[in-house]
């Protein structure tokens, strides 16, 4: 009987949890770089310190790394390129317009290390750039909510072992998020730029 409601009591916070994420997803700025294949969520957070600083440095590592993972996909690109030139035709449009994909990226994310990077007092770089921080950290703390509901939803189904590893990984997964977003109202963040 306690399962079963333990069950339920997930399966609806699951439900919530779900919907919720959903709706974040389109308050996130389309000019953040975007969390994917080239710009994974980052693996850790160090937020010593000074939280602005703290969460400016895990930014321009974050978009270094994504920049690190354009520059091999452009690579192995060109090279798949190349080799599909003297044969399917459609191979190789589709693959150009992967290059142009990765180029504009490429060229959007250099952008927004620069603005990252940007110690300018000016409150007409200052406005901007925790704007992209704070676009870049909602996005995060999305992706972080988002898989520890996959968590959960592991542990829900699963029993023994697995069931406790997803337990601990969704409280990993969720104390990262929180974290985020208190170090989202730190006042070196909330007092930035005024």
């Amino acid at each position: 009987m306690f399962a079963s409601k333990t069950a339920a009591r997930g399966r609806a916070l699951l439900a919530a949890v779900a919907i919720a994420g959903g709706l974040s997803q389109f308050l996130t700025p389309a000019q953040a770089a975007p969390l994917g294949e080239y710009f994974p969520v980052p693996n850790g957070f160090n937020l010593n310190g000074i939280a602005r600083d703290a969460l400016l440095s895990v930014e321009a590592t974050w978009l270094q790394d994504g920049l690190d993972n354009l520059a091999k996909a452009k690579k192995e690109t060109e090279a798949a390129l190349e080799k599909a030139k003297g044969g399917a035709q459609d191979q190789a449009a589709a693959l150009e317009d992967k290059l142009k994909k990765i180029d504009k990226l490429s060229e959007d994310a250099k952008q927004e290390l620069a603005l990252a990077k940007n110690t300018d007092s000016d409150r007409a770089v200052q406005g901007p750039r925790k704007d992209k921080l704070l676009a870049n950290l909602n996005q995060w703390i999305n992706e972080l909510n988002h898989l520890a509901t996959e968590q959960m939803k592991i542990a829900i189904m699963k029993d023994g072992n697995e069931a406790l590893a997803a337990q601990n990984r969704n409280y990993q997964l969720s104390e990262q998020a929180d974290n985020l977003e208190k170090a989202k109202r730190d006042p070196s963040i909330e007092n930035w730029g005024k």
